[in-house]
């Protein structure tokens, strides 16, 4: 399959050669990225009939005769803040690079970010933690809006041993038996068995199922025969995975298929010393995938898991205040808090 045809437009040489340099770091080889400072060049450029999939380009250089061109999605850069007047989509020229790519990728047309989805495939963030009542699920559920609203297709799935996730979903429901078995027997058609029984949120969910697993005799060892055949469908952007609460030799193997691993804690001596336990069994010096977060977070009270920080084993990257309004937040209210979505922008 062809990559993604992107054309970067602007006048500022020195501008237009930052910009392409996010471009193809974000797209990595998955970008047939062209560039153009010269205005009579462009004009020249668009003489010839031209099927872009993306077009960012300044908003000096733009031409309405350019609309005539099959172009998926054109952004325009602009010199002032934008005011709507535009029938593309506007970005203000002088925020930064890093902001400049995720407005554009966040605004695709959903054709482009399916095109897209197939050629870079499909991510998975697996969120862990080492102590219970973390609020694992609350975080990997808000993740998963965060990235869903940002026109990220994504999956939510749980391999808690007891699936007691049905609250957040808008009509609960449960994975029908026949589809239990095959998961139990590690099947290699198991998703296209699954996929008609995804829940549609703001984001997918794989129900819940109607007992404990190992009562269903569903080894965690089978999520990894899923999560194959998942990655494989490339139908998604990311699959967020509430994670396992053990730690054991399968943990570890997804983990080591996973983009990206965020570890769960609470700022308590209970939470500090098990996080310790964990750290001696597990490299975790990648920064790039392992992103340690203290939920729960209250200012007022002592910070054991601040001292772990201290003595450099680990580096927390977001605290995440307790929300006493509710013990138990809808995804959706989830995904609406700053820091969910600070951790969700890290890995898009």
């Amino acid at each position: 399959m062809a990559g993604v045809n992107i054309l970067l437009a602007d006048g500022d040489e020195q501008y237009l050669l930052a910009l392409v340099r996010k471009f193809i770091e974000g797209f990595e080889n998955d970008g047939d990225i062209e560039m153009i400072s010269d205005a009579a060049y462009l004009e020249e450029y668009f003489q010839t009939p031209r099927s872009l999939d993306i077009v960012v380009i300044q908003e000096e250089m733009y031409r309405d005769e350019f609309g005539r061109h099959n172009i998926g999605n054109l952004f325009l850069l602009t010199e002032d803040e934008p005011d709507g007047s535009f029938s593309g989509k506007e970005i203000y020229k002088y925020t930064n690079t890093d902001t400049i790519y995720k407005q554009v990728v966040n605004n695709l047309t959903s054709a482009t970010a399916a095109h897209i989805r197939k050629q870079g495939g499909t991510r998975i963030v697996y969120v862990y933690s080492p102590a219970g009542g973390s609020g694992k699920t609350t975080v990997a559920a808000g993740i998963s809006s965060v990235l869903a609203k940002s026109n990220q297709r994504t999956l939510f799935l749980s391999m808690d041993e007891l699936q007691a996730f049905g609250w957040m979903m808008t009509e609960p429901r449960t994975m029908p038996a026949e589809v239990e078995k095959q998961l139990m027997f590690q099947s290699s058609f198991v998703y296209n068995l699954i996929k008609p029984h995804l829940v549609k949120q703001d984001f997918y969910m794989m129900p819940p199922f109607t007992r404990m697993l190992s009562s269903l005799n569903i080894r965690e060892d089978s999520f990894v025969r899923l999560l194959e055949t998942i990655v494989a469908a490339r139908e998604f952007d990311y699959i967020v995975v509430d994670g396992a609460a053990g730690f054991s030799e399968t943990v570890s193997r997804i983990m080591s298929m996973s983009q990206h691993i965020l570890i769960i804690a609470q700022q308590d001596e209970a939470s500090r010393y098990k996080m310790s336990c964990l750290l001696n069994n597990l490299d975790c010096s990648d920064d790039g995938r392992f992103i340690f977060i203290c939920n729960k977070y209250e200012p007022s009270k002592e910070n054991r898991l601040g001292a772990l920080e201290k003595e450099g084993s680990l580096r927390i990257s977001e605290y995440i205040p307790r929300d006493n309004s509710s013990e138990l937040l809808m995804p959706e209210a989830a995904g609406q808090m700053k820091s969910l979505q600070r951790i969700a922008y890290m890995f898009m």
